[in-house]
């Protein structure tokens, strides 16, 4: 009995490492409900505020949904300037989804240039996971020591 206890414990433990991982990477809508739209004059940074609440990771992806408009990926000297000229051309077909697969900062504007001087521009920065380092290692070893108590707790139930 306490074999098929223990082969079941590590297929859970198995299955939860590896659900783990594909949950990790999260999708958010840019503007949220709203989506991406030219903000009123009295909240101008509302993407910046949007942006702030939230703690983006690599590979999470934003979608922004908008019509008779675009989002455009820029460098920072083009997100400051609402300048799209060195930038690829602007999908316009209601949706464009980005992947933020690396740390760093991430620059995306509207292609409509009036629209972008009046707000509806996004800065985002990934942390690199590395220099979180000691924080990361620490939640590790929690989450791991959290886990094994669980699985404890689990087989004594069991038996």
């Amino acid at each position: 009995m306490a074999k098929y206890c223990v082969l079941g414990i590590f297929v859970f433990a198995t299955i939860m490492f590896s659900t783990f991982s594909v949950l990790s990477a999260l999708q958010y809508k840019v503007g949220d409900a709203d989506g991406w739209h030219q903000p009123d004059d009295n909240n101008r940074e509302m993407y910046e505020t949007w942006a702030g609440n939230i703690d983006f990771h690599i590979n999470d992806t934003i979608l922004f949904v908008y019509k008779n408009d675009s989002a455009i990926e820029v460098s920072k000297p083009d997100y400051y300037h609402c300048n799209e000229t060195s930038s690829t051309v602007a999908p316009k077909d209601g949706s464009t989804l980005f992947t933020l697969d690396k740390p760093g900062f991430y620059y995306f504007i509207s292609g409509n240039l009036d629209h972008c001087n009046r707000g509806q521009r996004l800065m985002i920065e990934v942390p690199d996971p590395a220099s979180n380092s000691k924080t990361n290692a620490a939640n590790s070893v929690l989450s791991v020591m959290g886990f094994g108590m669980w699985c404890v707790h689990l087989m004594l139930f069991l038996i």
